[in-house]
């Protein structure tokens, strides 16, 4: 045996030396040609293990690189040294074979951009325009992707790596199932570049006997997943791209309700704020009619004209009562206000509560709405809303004060 071939076997007894975080390893980027912008995954455990960590290799880097319009990747993998003989060893490349499209090029940098170039000589993107709108001096587009056509699905297999990248226990879809809707977000330019994407799923929503027979479907929109990429976040963007897309889909009469699937605490920040600044910019909502005393028809009513599901109505309702506590509004108190939002925790933990003596039960409803209210307050530190009164103190028309 060699001198070389018993120093690896003694460094190989070192495993720490031979581990690397996959997180760190995977290094993202999209590039416009003249310069490339670099950020890292939050997730890496659906590609790589619930550990997060790739075992064999010195100094890895796994490069992925998307062009900014087209999207086109590219994966070059580099490491100084591999153990070999060890079953624990993946090949790097194999795996991230599965995630990624057949069109990616690998290793041979001039090849892929080469080929991004001859693909932009006729690239067109792959469906319709649903909406266009200015914000922070620059113009955004919004288009529904094809999926029945090679090239839309070519995109959203070239995109839905970013699912498992971005989202906790985010997965892919089945592209091929025709109520399956891409929406892709872009920044206009002299090509224009991919600021983020949802998927949303049509389910055909049952009417009721009386409206049964109707030719007419009843659709309810289910968001699955809803991606803005790193260097375009916090730019107040992804509350754009879900308030244009809720428009559209206000304005369709086939569909009834939306809804989102599993959202995290982040896209729950999002979409309260999105749908609050949308009811506050709606004529037809006024902030006056919502009390502590509000009329359980008049919430099921709005509720279906706004299109939202009950959960999110009941937090919004929630958070505007607290908004109007807050801003000392004539009529809401801070009992009434408490006793709203328990009512609603306490039917929607009714059977769990059940086991529990009264004493106990009113301890977890305090400690709950204690939590609920502490996260309303948080989202409404930096939200501006409008509220109409006049200057007696009773709420009017004349007067609008900003939180």
């Amino acid at each position: 045996m060699s001198s070389d071939e018993q120093k690896r076997i003694v460094e190989s007894l070192r495993p720490e030396q031979w581990t690397a975080s996959s997180n760190d390893a995977l290094k993202l980027f999209v590039t416009n040609g003249e310069k490339a912008v670099n950020f890292q995954p939050t997730f890496t455990y659906p590609i790589f293990g619930d550990a997060e960590t790739i075992y064999g290799y010195k100094d890895l880097d796994i490069f992925l690189c998307f062009d900014h319009f087209t999207f086109k990747p590219f994966l070059n993998i580099k490491y100084s040294d591999k153990l070999t003989n060890d079953s624990e060893i993946i090949d790097v490349k194999e795996t991230m074979d599965k995630y990624v499209p057949k069109s990616t090029i690998f290793k041979d940098e001039i090849k892929w951009v080469d080929s991004i170039k001859e693909e932009k000589e006729t690239y067109k993107i792959p469906g319709e325009l649903v909406d266009s709108f200015n914000a922070n001096g620059k113009e955004y587009d919004i288009y529904k992707i094809d999926l029945s056509s090679d090239s839309g699905y070519e995109l959203h297999q070239r995109l839905q790596i970013l699912v498992l990248l971005f989202i906790e226990a985010g997965s892919f879809i089945d592209a091929k199932d025709e109520l399956w809707n891409l929406y892709v977000f872009y920044e206009k330019g002299t090509e224009s570049s991919i600021v983020g994407f949802t998927t949303a799923y049509n389910y055909w929503k049952y009417p009721g006997a009386k409206k049964f027979d109707s030719v007419e479907h009843e659709v309810r929109i289910k968001i699955s997943q809803f991606v803005i990429l790193p260097m375009y976040q916090s730019k107040g963007l992804g509350q754009l791209f879900y308030n244009h897309l809720f428009n559209k889909w206000l304005k369709n009469d086939s569909i009834v309700e939306v809804v989102v699937e599993d959202p995290n605490e982040s896209f729950d920040d999002l979409r309260d704020r999105a749908d609050l600044k949308r009811l506050n910019d709606d004529p037809s909502f006024n902030f006056n009619d919502v009390t502590p005393n509000v009329n359980k028809d008049w919430i099921e009513k709005t509720r279906k004209s706004l299109k939202l599901e009950k959960r999110q109505f009941a937090r919004l309702l929630e958070i505007i009562l607290l908004f109007k506590l807050k801003q000392g509004v004539p009529g809401v108190t801070k009992k009434n206000v408490r006793l709203f939002i328990k009512k609603r925790l306490y039917d929607k933990n009714k059977e769990g509560l059940a086991q529990f003596d009264d004493d106990t039960k009113k301890d977890k409803l305090q400690t709950a709405y204690q939590a609920l209210e502490e996260d309303y307050f948080r989202l409404l530190g930096d939200l501006k809303l409008n509220i109409k009164r006049t200057s007696s103190g009773d709420e009017g028309v004349n007067k609008k004060q900003k939180v």
